[in-house]
């Protein structure tokens, strides 16, 4: 069922006339920069797996990316989450995300044994040239400080893509496939897609989180990470605080002794893919940082001299759009632990909601030892037949994208949605046609898990 609240959906853009204002308008030349099989748009590490997974498979390949440099998220500090079914030692999670730890391993940036851990802390300045070296070795053509432009689209194919250039033109890109990537269905979104955004019921999405890190703490005598994150609940209840942020997330950080990173910040922005509100968050998001280290941190035991070391690059958006898919995974479809006949990826990440309403967290947790698998339907745009979608942009609803948004199960998808973006272009098929056992045989070969 398609939602109708107005905020909930940023539905197909209309006449033209809604779509590209004649007043004011704006015209810069273009120039036709050359033709792949694929074109992944986002380089997060989502997008990355994506890319290197349709190299690998074959494909000329383009992966283009709005910042300076791939890894997204995954750059911020942010710990990769576990590769087991719940609370088990069954590896479920498998691939090219396996590779990268295993790259990072052999570098010193990250723990030998990452098995049984259920978050995986990594070096990511490494991570960033493991990355590079991944993309060159499979071949892929890396664009970056290139944002999405516009979109091409006839009928049912997306024909060509738009990257702006800061020499003030647009490069225009033609493909096959396309995987949107990006997070915020940018992709589908230009192409005049229907792509609901937020809860089902109100269209508000989760909150986010500025990442930050501290240097300078006393490690003989600094209070263990669940007490840190205990003090913080019991600061902030006998107070006012501007950080509304409960249970925050302590972690030590990789291969950095007297180092701690924090996912300690609530920010609430009604809409994240408007820059406008974005910049805010960003501001509002240092303010919390600061109200946390020097009202609250500094005087926890081994945090005395503590000082701040570190804050991402941006801030981490949990929700914006997503595609209206073939499939719409739910919230039973996980809980329950639901095997597709046509998955392309297992998981176990338990449903985390920062909801915009309140400040603790919502969880739903699977039975111990089990997992859900990842369907392909919901990898592939409903109303296009050249475009796939991969991490927190693939179609599901508000709460099952809660936990499917998380690193460990967007890098399974990205290396899915790249895979079949691949066999797609070469085989010259539609995706809603795409042989799915052959897709799923193709992943198995690379390492993947899928049943």
């Amino acid at each position: 069922m398609m939602p109708q609240h107005p905020e909930m959906a940023e539905h197909a853009m209309g006449p033209a006339s809604e779509r590209f204002p004649l007043t004011p308008s704006v015209s810069i030349p273009v120039e036709d920069a050359g033709a792949y099989d694929v074109i992944v748009v986002g380089g997060g590490l989502s997008g990355v797996c994506a890319a290197v997974a349709a190299a690998r498979t074959g494909a000329r390949t383009l992966l283009g990316e709005a910042l300076p440099f791939v890894g997204g998220n995954g750059t911020t500090g942010l710990p990769i989450s576990g590769l087991c079914a719940r609370n088990s030692d069954r590896m479920i999670v498998g691939g090219i995300v396996t590779e990268i730890i295993e790259m990072l391993r052999k570098r010193g940036g990250v723990g030998a044994d990452v098995k049984h851990m259920d978050w995986i802390p990594v070096d990511a300045e490494q991570l960033q040239l493991v990355l590079g070296d991944l993309l060159h070795t499979a071949g892929v053509t890396l664009l970056t400080y290139s944002p999405l432009l516009a979109v091409t689209r006839e009928q049912s194919l997306i024909r060509d893509l738009c990257f702006y250039n800061k020499d003030g033109r647009a490069l225009r890109y033609r493909a096959g496939a396309f995987v949107d990537s990006s997070g915020d269905a940018q992709l589908a979104r230009l192409a005049g897609l229907t792509t609901p955004m937020g809860r089902q019921s109100d269209g508000h999405t989760q909150t986010m989180s500025l990442v930050f890190s501290v240097a300078g703490v006393d490690e003989a005598r600094a209070e263990r990470n669940s007490v840190v994150s205990e003090a913080w609940n019991q600061f902030q209840a006998s107070r006012t605080t501007r950080n509304k942020r409960r249970d925050p997330s302590v972690n030590d950080v990789f291969g950095r002794p007297g180092w701690r990173s924090f996912i300690a910040t609530r920010v609430s922005v009604r809409k994240g893919t408007d820059n406008r509100l974005l910049a805010e968050a960003e501001l509002e998001g240092r303010r919390q940082i600061e109200e946390f280290i020097d009202s609250f941190l500094r005087p926890v035991a081994g945090y005395e001299n503590c000082f701040l070391a570190q804050i991402a690059s941006h801030v981490g958006v949990r929700e914006t759009r997503r595609i209206s898919g073939l499939y719409e995974i739910t919230t039973a479809d996980l809980v329950a632990g639901r095997k597709f006949d046509d998955a392309i990826a297992c998981n176990a990440s338990s449903i985390e909601i920062h909801l915009p309403d309140q400040g603790l967290p919502h969880w739903e947790h699977l039975e111990d030892g089990d997992y859900y698998t990842v369907p392909y339907r919901a990898l592939v745009a409903r109303e296009v037949d050249n475009l796939f979608t991969s991490g927190r942009c693939i179609s599901a609803t508000h709460e099952a994208l809660a936990a499917l948004r998380v690193l460990s199960p967007a890098m399974a998808t990205g290396q899915a949605a790249g895979t079949a973006a691949a066999l797609s272009a070469l085989r010259g098929v539609a995706a809603n046609r795409l042989d799915v056992a052959e897709l799923r045989a193709t992943l198995r070969a690379a390492g993947a898990v899928v049943e």
